[in-house]
């Protein structure tokens, strides 16, 4: 099959596309013909940073037909259109993946918005379920204008709670209140808490849902009220960065750590998932497209998924 892969970490320039040998499904798994992959934050990060197996084909997110099925697997049928979640594998023209992952695409729902949702959709989801967000809170989400801090937006705004987005930059910031923003906190040269504080009158956010971390998660901790829950999705500002364990028992808090994938197949996260498809395509979710490229232009695809300032998810077609 024709797939892209990599031999050495790096930029978008390692990425090559190549003949490789057709994926065979385990017993538990599904193999689909791929017609949409979605680009996720983490296959940008593995390709930067991790050493590949032989032939190792990256990717998280792909959705198409399913033409083989693993001995085990009795939920899904030869033809249904799918979308997978898998660690490795989405960027070729088939692609097995543990039938736990993998999720029957309603009629009617375009096959690459649908290709988007278990893991950006998906993670908001989880993320504000861990966080137990209810109507009339203030939900603060660091890096609103990302994929998975879009859909944050839309669905906590969707629970009936306050908006509040962070940014580096303005415009990507107005774009996103269509969403369900509420406010808007560019980040420069006044801290987010500091401007936080002064619109809210005090330490008054219920739920952080950080797409960044370090020192981003530290700052935003301090606006956090009394028992109030903070979920980390990603670690792009740091890994290591000190938190105040005494503000944390003093005041109640909660940090919460979220990577849905390993959690992805159980049922409650499964439920969530379903419940976003049926939802994006009644418009209640809205999932913009910036770009899709042929699986041949992986590189600029992966350039353009890597750009800031960029409202929408990154495709690819075999």
């Amino acid at each position: 099959m024709k797939a892209v892969i990599y031999h050495e970490p790096g930029p978008p320039d390692v990425l090559h596309y190549e003949d490789i040998a057709d994926p065979v499904p385990a017993d538990d798994e599904v193999l689909i013909r791929v017609e949409a992959i979605s680009i996720e934050g983490g296959d940008l990060a593995g390709r930067r940073d991790l050493t590949p197996g032989k032939n190792e084909v990256p990717g998280y997110a792909a959705a198409g037909e399913i033409v083989g099925l693993g001995k085990n697997v009795t939920n899904f049928a030869i033809g249904q259109k799918v979308t997978t979640f898998h660690w490795k594998g989405s960027h070729a023209a088939l692609r097995a993946a543990p039938a736990r992952n993998t999720f029957a695409i309603p009629d009617g729902l375009d096959i690459g918005v649908a290709s988007t949702i278990p893991v950006g959709p998906g993670t908001a989801a989880w993320a504000l379920h861990l966080a137990k967000a209810k109507p009339g809170q203030t939900v603060l989400v660091l890096g609103a204008a990302g994929g998975v801090g879009l859909a944050t937006v839309q669905l906590a705004a969707g629970l009936g709670a306050r908006v509040i987005g962070t940014g580096t930059r303005p415009e990507s910031l107005a774009r996103i209140r269509e969403y369900g923003l509420n406010d808007a906190i560019v980040v420069g040269e006044k801290t987010a808490s500091e401007q936080i504080r002064t619109l809210l009158g005090g330490n008054e956010v219920h739920v952080i849902i950080d797409t960044i971390g370090g020192d981003a998660l530290v700052d935003a901790l301090g606006v956090l009220k009394d028992g109030g829950n903070a979920v980390l999705i990603g670690v792009f500002g740091g890994r290591n960065t000190m938190i105040d364990a005494g503000d944390l028992l003093k005041h109640r808090k909660t940090v919460i750590g979220c990577l849905l994938g390993p959690e992805m197949g159980d049922e409650e996260p499964r439920r969530l998932i379903t419940e976003l498809f049926e939802m994006a395509k009644s418009g209640d979710l809205k999932i913009p497209i910036d770009a899709t490229f042929p699986l041949t232009e992986a590189a600029k695809a992966h350039r353009r998924a890597e750009e800031r300032g960029r409202i929408g998810r990154v495709l690819m077609t075999p």
